[in-house]
């Protein structure tokens, strides 16, 4: 009897946690998806987040913390080249996000325009014709965990800040050498 009990559970079981047949089409993987909905959603809320400190009245303290904002590697190309420079200006002198060194204007209404990349990345484009102040944009953006952050930084004068940041702290620490 008891055997009998055994294999009616084991078969009652068996029929609940059945897999799917080997011929039936597997259901899409929305996290194998390049890009989602959720995916743009979620880039517009952390460049919003970003750019809620970006206004003439906000103080030092309303603007993110690197970690926060950029790639580690881009953070790291930062630091490397602000190394170089031991304590001088480097190739930064301003703000990357606003290309600016003062927030003269309101950045909080900027929209972007959001564009899948490679590799799951996006491409944010803004651009504000202020007569005084234009501004042009076109932030890569990267997901690390579960939010994202800024890889790379194109501009008018600039289109890539972390190959600039790159060849410009090659150019300095070959410069350095030489007077070795």
């Amino acid at each position: 009897m008891k055997a009998l009990i055994a294999t009616t559970l084991l078969l009652a079981l068996t029929a609940c946690n059945k897999d799917a047949p080997v011929s039936a089409t597997p259901e899409p993987n929305p996290a194998a998806a390049s890009t989602s909905a959720d995916d743009i959603r979620s880039a517009r809320a952390f460049l919003s987040h970003i750019y809620a400190g970006y206004h003439p009245d906000a103080g030092l303290d309303a603007i993110l913390p690197d970690e926060e904002v950029y790639t580690p590697a881009l953070i790291a190309a930062m630091q490397a080249n602000s190394d170089a420079y031991a304590g001088e200006v480097g190739y930064l002198d301003g703000d990357p996000l606003c290309d600016c060194q003062d927030t003269a204007q309101d950045l909080r209404q900027l929209s972007f325009d959001i564009q899948p990349l490679a590799d799951g990345q996006l491409r944010a484009s803004t651009q504000l014709d202020d007569p005084q102040y234009p501004l042009q944009l076109q932030l890569t953006l990267q997901r690390q965990g579960s939010s994202w952050r800024i890889a790379d930084i194109a501009t008018s004068r600039a289109p890539s800040l972390l190959q600039a940041l790159q060849r410009d702290t090659q150019g300095v620490m070959r410069r350095k050498q030489s007077l070795l």
